[in-house]
């Protein structure tokens, strides 16, 4: 689940911030786990040649959650 937003805009650089809700599920030792981690993407674009380019990426984790499952 995600979802992103255009801060700014001009010509040929914006930036914006992409959030999402990622769940993870692992096996270990025969038992599974779930972690749901809450995070954003601060994002800094550049046009070149037509193309909207990353520039600049940035990873802010909010929180994490972690499980057992059966």
């Amino acid at each position: 689940m995600g979802q992103s937003t255009i801060f700014t805009l001009a010509d040929d650089k914006a930036t914006g911030e992409a959030y999402c809700l990622a769940l993870h599920v692992t096996v270990d030792s025969g038992k599974r786990h779930s972690m749901i981690v809450s995070l954003r993407y601060l994002d800094t674009f550049i046009k070149q040649d037509r193309a909207w380019l990353f520039a600049e990426r940035r990873l802010y984790v909010d929180w994490t959650e972690e499980r057992g499952m059966s």
